[in-house]
């Protein structure tokens, strides 16, 4: 059993790397990682190297957008493999694939994944969306995508910014069918009316 983790250019790098923590736990995982996604990170995460050199300690099945012979480019490879997930997927991703354009390794192995009837998701985290990107989202998801918007819930009482993250990572966990614990599932009685976020938040902003 495995799985391939894709990281493009949206914001959003630390979603993939926490992905990757998580499945490393219990599978082999193939990374793919794009030049884009190297730039993002130097902004919002890790400096390029030090994202590669933290995936490389998890996994040693790291591959960059333009190695198109690497082994997820294979369907025959892929029927082995258990899910694949864009976390997170650019629009400019979304668009390639939702056109069946297979032009490097992410969007390659994407394709194939729904060509051979495997989970694909793709973790969508930019806001506003425009008329182009959910006719876009439509197209992939007819062809058997998961949109996995990257929207945190609240119900769970996240107290951090990791608490949030993993809400997401859990979701995309779910969709990949692996079972997990790293974010707290609805129960209304685990919410108290002191512990509400909104009557948190309102308490830190004053009258």
């Amino acid at each position: 059993m495995s799985y391939v983790i894709a990281i493009t250019g949206a914001s959003g790098t630390i979603y993939g790397l926490r992905t990757v923590e998580e499945l490393s736990k219990i599978s082999r995982v193939d990374v793919i990682i794009t030049r884009e996604a190297l730039k993002v990170s130097e902004y919002e995460c890790l400096p390029s190297k030090d994202l590669i050199d933290r995936i490389r300690s998890m996994t040693s099945n790291l591959y960059f957008e333009e190695e198109l012979d690497a082994p997820p480019s294979s369907s025959s490879y892929l029927a082995r493999v258990k899910g694949v997930a864009i976390t997170p997927c650019s629009l400019t991703t979304l668009a390639k694939i939702a056109s069946g354009i297979a032009d490097n390794l992410v969007t390659r192995t994407a394709i194939n994944a729904l060509r051979i009837r495997k989970p694909l998701v793709l973790l969508i985290r930019e806001t506003p969306l425009g008329v182009i990107e959910l006719r876009n989202m439509l197209s992939a998801a007819e062809a058997g995508a998961i949109i996995l918007p990257a929207s945190p819930g609240f119900y769970n009482i996240p107290m951090s910014v990791d608490d949030m993250v993993n809400f997401v990572v859990g979701k995309v966990l779910d969709m990949l069918g692996v079972d997990h614990d790293i974010y707290r599932r609805w129960d209304p009685r685990m919410i108290t009316r002191d512990q509400n976020p909104c009557r948190q938040a309102s308490s830190r902003s004053g009258p």
